[in-house]
């Protein structure tokens, strides 16, 4: 019980020093933009004429559905009555539309807003008074809220103990991950080596978390760690040789509109599979170290080489399914896209040509090596330093005064 306060303690210092960290640097980089695009007052009343807010509101009634046809766009708008929960205009009601088609012909639709969905909206005043509000999307985080309450009390109600700490771990690895390498990558800092420094303090910090620091722990993190590295060079070199640049249509069109920060997009591919391929190695490297630990307290004279062969073998076992766990979560992820490019009549070359599907391959057979070299490296790792580790004997026979004795 000290052991896991001393590490709860331990993980909320970080955190907290993370925070702290990238508020502060969200904070200078704020100030350094505001300096640099200050105007002249003049200009500045000349170009804000509107205020524009964004908010949440519930949908208190819902009329029909009609098509609205603009040239040669057809879109499917529905009228609704919307009142505004949150910020200055709470408890006000708006009369607005809510465009339901995604394409130009208003075939691909979204649901339909139903009395007492929660809403994002906008809602823009001009220099007359008059506003008007405008319903963007279905506010959705409630619902991921409870999902991952749901998911966090499975793992601890069917784990029990050992399921507790996987949420404080998983729960770590997150925000270590959001608060480090997300928020400095962000605002400038190179993506490539902290992304590398991530992924060190991810297993480091995970696996204690699971399950102390000991030999086994200490396996699994160095063996994990070079099936990741290992993965990200060959992608690093698959991603040179097929001069993928992350760019793809969608990261193209929001990063037009974006003035303030810019990015490098071939590092981010490259931190990216260092990050997809993580939880895959972490979870086939610890399988081998505690098969091979359990191996190693029935057998406590087995040799190193038998160790590392029965490792192998562990392993082999798991990779086929650790692999399939990876490339159909990517198949599963680019279902959408795949059936667009069919419909559009292209073949199957050109649809693995498509940069974003390309990607996509290239994260998914890459991380699946990630896995396949974790197994050797793990093995060969928990064999060296545990050929001559002590072994404490649990039968009655090795009790001396009480005590248990140790056998080498």
């Amino acid at each position: 019980m000290r052991k896991v306060s001393l590490i709860l303690l331990i993980i909320v210092l970080i955190i907290h020093s993370l925070t702290f960290f990238s508020f502060a640097t969200e904070e200078i980089t704020s100030e350094a933009e505001t300096t640099q695009s200050e105007e002249p007052p003049e200009e500045k009343n000349e170009e804000f004429k509107e205020n524009v807010v964004n908010t949440i509101g519930k949908i208190v009634e819902t009329n029909g559905i009609k098509e609205v046809v603009t040239g040669s766009v057809v879109d499917q708008v529905q009228e609704v009555v919307v009142e505004i929960i949150k910020g200055d205009y709470i408890g006000e009601e708006f009369t607005t539309e809510y465009v339901l088609s995604y394409d130009l012909e208003g075939k691909m639709l979204v649901y339909e807003l139903d009395i007492g969905d929660k809403v994002e909206v906008q809602i823009t005043e001009d220099q007359n008074g008059n506003t008007t509000a405008t319903v963007m999307e279905v506010y959705r985080a409630n619902n991921i809220i409870w999902i991952v309450v749901l998911f966090f009390l499975s793992i601890v109600i069917i784990g029990g103990k050992n399921g507790i700490r996987t949420v404080i771990g998983l729960i770590f690895a997150i925000a270590f991950i959001y608060l480090f390498m997300i928020r400095r990558v962000f605002y400038g800092a190179n993506a490539i080596s902290n992304s590398i420094f991530t992924i060190i303090v991810v297993i480091a910090g995970t696996f204690i978390i699971i399950s102390g620091l000991n030999r086994r722990t200490v396996s699994a993190a160095i063996g994990t760690f070079g099936g990741v590295i290992s993965a990200g060079i060959i992608g690093l070199i698959f991603n040179h040789l097929s001069k993928l640049t992350g760019a793809y249509e969608d990261a193209i069109s929001l990063s037009a509109n974006l003035s303030i920060v810019q990015f490098n997009f071939r590092d981010l591919l490259f931190a990216s599979l260092l990050i997809s391929a993580l939880g895959a190695c972490m979870d086939i490297g610890i399988s081998i170290a505690t098969a091979l630990d359990e191996i190693k307290k029935t057998e406590p004279d087995v040799t190193w080489q038998e160790l590392f062969k029965k490792g192998m073998e562990v392993g082999r076992n798991n990779i086929g399914t650790m692999t399939n766990t990876l490339v159909l979560a990517y198949v599963g992820a680019s279902l959408s896209i795949l059936m667009l490019y069919m419909a559009s009549d292209m073949s199957l070359l050109e649809i693995v040509n498509k940069e974003k599907i390309a990607e996509q391959i290239v994260l998914a057979i890459v991380g699946s090596m990630g896995v396949v070299y974790t197994v050797p490296i793990t093995s060969i790792i928990y064999a060296l330093i545990n050929r001559h580790k002590i072994i404490y004997k649990r039968v009655a026979e090795n009790k001396v005064d009480g005590k248990r004795s140790l056998k080498l």
